[in-house]
């Protein structure tokens, strides 16, 4: 591939990742408080929102990404004792679609932009 094209490449990726970074941004300003009180009865959802409360728009961020790992991995958080079993079926499922999509979509993107990397340190 010519630099151009490679150039070009890693623009668009970098302007993704930038727009999916907003998405997360927004996704948990407006949906963290609602989906923590669905998982009302969840420790690791109360010690999260106590600890992380005061630190604003990053802290609420943080929560909403170790809510969004609960749903990634449910049977290790369920032997930790980190949430009750079945305790995840109480959010509607938009609510899991819009908590988890940011995420996986940011994880992809910067998945993508490291391969480019090693694409372009080794070629």
């Amino acid at each position: 591939m010519t630099e151009v094209v490679l150039a070009y490449t890693a623009l668009v990726a970098m302007i993704c990742l930038f727009f999916t970074l907003c998405w997360i941004f927004m996704f948990s300003y407006l949906y963290t408080g609602l989906i923590e009180k669905y998982l009302s009865k969840s420790k690791f959802v109360a010690i999260n929102r106590e600890g992380l409360s005061g630190l604003g728009l990053l802290g609420t961020v943080v929560r909403s990404c170790s809510i969004a790992l609960m749903f990634l991995i449910p049977k290790f958080c369920e032997r930790r004792g980190l949430i009750e079993e079945n305790e995840l079926e109480n959010l509607p499922l938009d609510l899991k679609r819009k908590l988890l999509a940011p995420w996986i979509t940011g994880g992809v993107l910067f998945f993508a932009i490291f391969l480019y990397s090693l694409y372009v340190i080794w070629s």
